[in-house]
């Protein structure tokens, strides 16, 4: 397993990061992977106002769905296995000492053990967040005492993937698009135009959890394209031509909404006018985009 490697053009996000190399390592066509990055809703009325900004988890089921693995989750082991085959785990970062987040931010993040050596008692681990390459060494003591889950694969069921199967899913989120714009517009300005700044940023802004979930945001609309073309090469049809320029304008977006509320968090000043103007562009293009998609899809299901 020391021959995983983090896959060109994956997810920051750890989970995803974690799923998707290991897909490669198997052999599996993980591009397909990148039909989850779909989604229209980037504001959870009902979360903390620091997790607020998110993105949509209406695809948690889609690596059993379209690959046919499932996760295996386990509680904390009172004793922790001493081989290291397809184990990984859930951590908090924040006692991570080879993390950046380590002492500053609590939030769950996936890891993988690749290796045990007894010797040192150190687990080697395969963690997105470190490196390029992506293994760090971590004491028996700094894992057990704070690892949260762990988890295995579970590829008794595993199956080809299917064209078909990754449009049902997209379809399922376009389906369920909400076309309500200017209820989401007013949501997500008023969020930022009327919390306090301290409320909105309170970590430091390298752990800032809005400005890292807009970079995920931003990342997952120019990661979703790579599961269009697999679509198109595996059917033999260009299907999504008129989407592909949006998916890049709506990541722009995303990219420079986080670089204004960079500055707010920095300076306290917010162009109001210009935000407003921002979010609308962005649910435009997500209602442009989804009408094309609807149309592409025909030629599939």
């Amino acid at each position: 397993m020391h021959n995983i490697t983090i896959p060109e053009n994956s997810s920051s996000n750890c989970y995803d990061a974690v799923v998707y190399s290991f897909l490669k390592y198997c052999g599996f066509d993980h591009e397909a992977y990148n039909a989850k990055y779909f989604y229209t809703q980037y504001y959870n009325p009902s979360s903390d106002i620091f997790w607020r900004i998110c993105r949509d988890n209406n695809q948690s089921s889609f690596l059993k769905d379209v690959f046919g693995v499932d996760l295996v989750y386990k509680a904390k082991a009172e004793n922790p296995p001493e081989t290291a085959d397809l184990w990984g785990i859930i951590i908090d970062p924040y006692w991570c000492r080879w993390s950046p987040f380590y002492q500053k931010t609590h939030y769950s993040h996936s890891v993988l053990i690749v290796d045990i050596d007894q010797k040192n008692r150190e687990y080697i681990c395969f963690d997105v967040h470190f490196d390029s390459h992506g293994y760090i060494r971590a004491d028996f003591d700094a894992i057990n005492d704070h690892y949260e889950y762990q988890f295995t694969f579970d590829f008794e069921k595993a199956t080809e993937t299917k064209p078909e199967a990754i449009a049902e899913k997209i379809k399922v989120v376009l389906d369920g698009h909400d076309h309500d714009i200017e209820k989401k517009k007013t949501e997500l300005t008023e969020y930022f135009a009327l919390n306090d700044r301290d409320s909105l940023f309170p970590a430091s802004l390298e752990t800032s959890v809005p400005l890292i979930n807009l970079m995920w945001i931003a990342e997952d609309k120019k990661h979703f394209p790579m599961a269009l073309r697999y679509i198109e090469r595996k059917t033999g049809k260009t299907l999504f031509s008129d989407v592909y320029d949006p998916l890049a304008a709506s990541e722009k977006s995303f990219l420079r909404l986080r670089l204004m509320l960079l500055k707010y968090a920095m300076t306290g000043v917010l162009a109001k006018d210009k935000l407003e103007s921002m979010i609308t562009q962005i649910y435009d293009t997500d209602a442009y985009i989804v009408e094309k998609m609807q149309n592409a899809l025909r030629g599939i299901m």
